[in-house]
């Protein structure tokens, strides 16, 4: 399960769409409010797993999916707030300063799963990290938009551990 993932492979959920650009893909949703657009990927994956995404925003919600489990940054209702979706139950965390990434700009975001644990980095930076039970889980992974905003994705990887 090691390696990079085509972004050609990327399939539309929740309304996606999935333009080719000369940086990536972009994403953006097509429904009437945009909601939870997601460019997911062709195959599923278990914990352990490291899922690396360079991509920007062009303003808010840059998403992170793997089965109950969400990562956003520049959540639209604060900016600076991080939410954290628990894969196995779908808890959720809201973490102060922890979630602004400057729209326009290309950010580094791994999301590493173990079977009892994850952690969150983005840009080199710890922002997050708790325990969990994660290791009965197979879901795809996948990234994208919501509520209006527009996700270029220049590189997306997956990593055992």
């Amino acid at each position: 399960m090691e390696g990079s993932i085509p972004l050609d492979s990327l399939l539309p959920y929740f309304g996606c769409v999935i333009r080719r650009t000369p940086e990536g893909v972009a994403l953006t949703g097509a429904s009437h409010n945009h909601m939870n657009a997601a460019a997911l990927t062709p195959r599923v994956y278990r914990a352990p797993f490291t899922l690396r995404a360079v991509a920007r925003t062009d303003s808010t919600n840059l998403r992170l999916y793997w089965h109950l489990g969400e990562i956003i940054l520049n959540w639209e209702c604060s900016v600076r707030e991080l939410r954290v979706h628990d894969p196995a139950t779908g808890q959720q965390w809201g973490i102060e300063n922890q979630g602004f990434i400057t729209p326009g700009e290309w950010h580094e975001s791994e999301w590493r799963v173990t079977a009892d644990s994850m952690r969150l980095l983005v840009d080199g930076r710890q922002r997050f990290a708790s325990e969990g039970a994660y290791s009965g889980i197979e879901a795809p992974l996948a990234v994208g938009p919501c509520f209006g905003s527009t996700v270029t994705v220049r590189e997306l990887s997956v990593s055992s551990g």
